[in-house]
């Protein structure tokens, strides 16, 4: 093929311009030996220096050995150069033939050729004759659409700690009293609770090199650092086994909702909503699963028509029930907890997420054994707390359970 060919050609003009230098090199040390015998001395520092040049042509030699193994390179105008071209671009630099005709005249003692140029990962490299096209930015799974952080009322803090006061054991004697009688005499405990701030971190080491080199790379790893984040402090709020709102939340009663062989998830979500509301508080989501829920509107009856449940409505792509938003969401899965759970809350009464310190992404260069390895740590950190206010503001079941249990009688 022309391409092997104009290649072949090439290395073997590089191979000369060595075999010159390496010539250039033996007749200037042969001299030197005869000057040496004619005045008895020896100039061993100029023996060693030749010696040392050799021994860098000799390294030149091996590169060149395993260019032979390596194809192409793209050049500056994005099309195929040979490796010859690269090679021989950096003996021909006026800097190097400078320094050849000066050590040739004896002028200096040696000289360093560089040829970094061919080596280093700036020019792009292919084996192919045709370059690839290239498709700008990185691609990836996308992450959840939708994290529990959006659904719960937010607030900041300075503490590393957030205290509230609880109430319980309420005794009402509250009665219509006759003229003269005493009244009844009502009752509660208040207790003091902590919701302590914790920290969510992780970070990448990557080089220097890589982020100077590929375009868009410290963006990426900010963005998929910060979606990763999300996503664990997803399973911290709901599944902490502290202060996660399925832990802290008043469980599901199965035992007020029975007899029903065909229930369905559906007919446990609404009563999960009674339980609520029967709380004297007003749900204003439902989080369940993104399989459970299209488990519930795709049953079919007998003849294959979907049962679809009539008092579930979509409305902008978010469905309803009874009023209240269904979130369908991966942040309920089985990983963290059970696909099959479900978390009926007034979120706005439940609890308050508190940011101690919000998500940030840092660069470090002073990290470990970075400046050695000239790399960067990226840190992707923040700190919160979640306290529980009211547990009876919310349901927390799991379906399966709950459907088999309606089924009793």
């Amino acid at each position: 093929m022309d391409l092997e060919k104009t290649l072949s050609e090439g290395l073997e003009s590089v191979k000369g311009h060595v075999d010159t230098l390496k010539s250039d090199l033996e007749a200037r040390y042969d001299k030197l030996q005869a000057e040496v015998k004619a005045t008895g001395e020896a100039d061993e520092a100029t023996k060693g220096e030749i010696k040392n040049l050799e021994q860098i042509i000799a390294s030149q030699k091996e590169r060149i050995a395993a260019i032979e193994k390596s194809g192409n390179r793209l050049g500056s105008n994005g099309q195929p150069t040979s490796m010859k071209s690269k090679v021989q671009e950096a003996l021909e630099a006026k800097e190097v033939q400078d320094q050849m005709e000066a050590f040739k005249a004896g002028n200096i003692s040696g000289f360093t050729m560089n040829t970094k140029a061919v080596i280093t990962e700036g020019d792009a490299y292919t084996g192919d004759v045709v370059p690839a096209d290239y498709v700008a930015g990185f691609k990836f799974d996308p992450e959840r659409r939708t994290h529990v952080r959006q659904f719960l009322p937010n607030g900041t803090t300075n503490s590393d700690k957030i205290r509230y006061i609880q109430e319980s054991n309420f005794t009402d004697n509250t009665a219509v009293t006759a003229e003269g009688d005493a009244s009844g005499q009502n009752d509660f405990d208040l207790t003091a609770t902590d919701a302590v701030v914790e920290k969510i971190a992780a970070h990448f080491r990557v080089s220097k090199e890589a982020l100077n080199d590929t375009a868009g790379l410290a963006s990426h790893i900010s963005l998929r650092g910060m979606e990763k984040y999300m996503v664990e402090e997803d399973a911290y709020l709901l599944y902490d086994s502290t202060y996660g709102l399925t832990v802290t939340s008043t469980d599901y009663t199965l035992d007020s909702y029975t007899g029903d062989a065909d229930a369905q998830e559906h007919d446990v979500l609404l009563e999960a909503i009674k339980q609520v509301e029967n709380r004297n508080f007003r749900p204003s989501a439902v989080m369940m699963s993104i399989g459970r829920f299209y488990d519930m509107i795709r049953r079919k009856d007998a003849d294959g028509r979907y049962i679809f449940p009539n008092d579930v409505v979509f409305g902008q792509r978010v469905p309803v029930i009874r009023g209240v938003p269904i979130i369908a969401t991966n942040a309920i899965n089985a990983t963290d907890g059970n696909a099959n759970d479900f978390l009926v809350a007034d979120f706005a009464q439940l609890t308050t997420l508190f940011d101690r310190e919000s998500m940030q992404v840092r660069f470090y260069e002073q990290d470990q054994d970075n400046v050695v390895k000239d790399l960067v740590t990226v840190q992707i950190s923040g700190r919160l707390a979640l306290p529980t206010y009211l547990p009876n503001a919310g349901a927390f079941g799991n379906f399966t359970t709950a459907i088999q249990n309606a089924g009793n009688s």
